[in-house]
């Protein structure tokens, strides 16, 4: 399977030129298309399923908080996701959705989207003196940097299954996402991600099928893999004593990927599991519930 990826700058201006010129090139079929949201708010850090009805329709796409989300068809319908940035403010965002039709036409409908408080916890973390080089933030912005370089790149394909996404272990959770910690009573970091406490060496499962973008140590998350399964949803597993596939690798929904372990900044052995969607840090959780196959009501 040939895999193609646009960074998010050049996809937005090709989608925008794309329906540009086929609006210029021919009138919208009776502006037939219609858009519903399927929830009321969105919260930080979540993501939300959104649906447009209509006939002949190709191809839709939307914008929204600047990143581009791809639509697929379901029973007449085509269904699509939105992630809100779990760093942005609250407020009423305006999100685009383009629609293309058969004929060659096309239209842009507007429509607006309420952004919620994600209610973020804090917690109070110690870590011990050899750890404490972790804390810099230059470490932090570097690591962040790597990862967002390929978050913000988006690959068509849709690589997971009609069930979604599952929980790569089972376990006690420790740690939630977006909660504000504060290491040694000096340093404020996000987590973005799900911590599970699990004795080194416990079997972590693929959360779905996809492709292994990444396989590195990193200084803050350790032995890390990252999964790229497609439409712009990556899943990262952290802190693992053994890395069991290499970049390039196509895995599927429940093959073991790694043991967990303890390295990076890390005081005590767990996994560390994030998702991102459509550039932006993701609730695992949340992704985990909302399911996003094709079945997805």
């Amino acid at each position: 399977m040939k895999k193609h990826i646009l960074p998010k700058g050049a996809l937005i201006l090709a989608v925008v030129m794309v329906f540009a010129l086929a609006a210029q090139a021919a009138p919208a079929a009776a502006g037939t298309a219609q858009v519903r949201l399927g929830f009321t708010a969105l919260r930080q850090g979540r993501v939300g399923l959104v649906y447009v009805t209509g006939e002949a329709i190709s191809d839709v796409r939307a914008v929204f908080q600047e990143r581009v989300f791809h639509f697929y068809p379901k029973d007449g319908r085509w269904a699509g996701f939105i992630s809100a940035n779990f760093s942005d403010d609250v407020g009423t965002y305006p999100m685009q959705v383009w629609v293309q039709y058969t004929d060659g036409s096309a239209e842009t409908l507007d429509q607006p989207v309420q952004v919620t408080y994600g209610e973020f916890g804090r917690s109070d973390v110690t870590l011990p003196a050899r750890l404490y080089p972790l804390l810099e933030p230059e470490i932090e912005a570097a690591e962040m940097e790597h990862l967002f370089n390929i978050f913000e790149r988006f690959t068509p394909e849709r690589y997971w299954e009609d069930g979604g996404f599952i929980p790569p272990i089972s376990g006690e959770e420790i740690g939630w996402f977006g909660t504000w910690r504060l290491f040694n009573e000096t340093y404020w970091r996000r987590h973005t991600g799900v911590d599970v406490r699990a004795p080194i060496g416990t079997p972590v499962q693929a959360m779905a099928s996809g492709r292994v973008i990444l396989v590195e140590t990193l200084a803050i998350r350790g032995n890390y893999i990252l999964i790229d399964h497609g439409w712009g949803i990556y899943s990262g597993y952290a802190h693992l004593s053994e890395q069991l596939v290499v970049p390039g690798q196509w895995v599927r929904q429940g093959d073991v990927i790694g043991l967990t372990g303890l390295n990076g900044r890390s005081a005590g052995a767990h996994l560390h599991y994030e998702m991102a969607a459509g550039g932006a840090w993701t609730d695992p959780l949340d992704l985990i519930a909302l399911g996003l196959g094709v079945n997805a009501p």
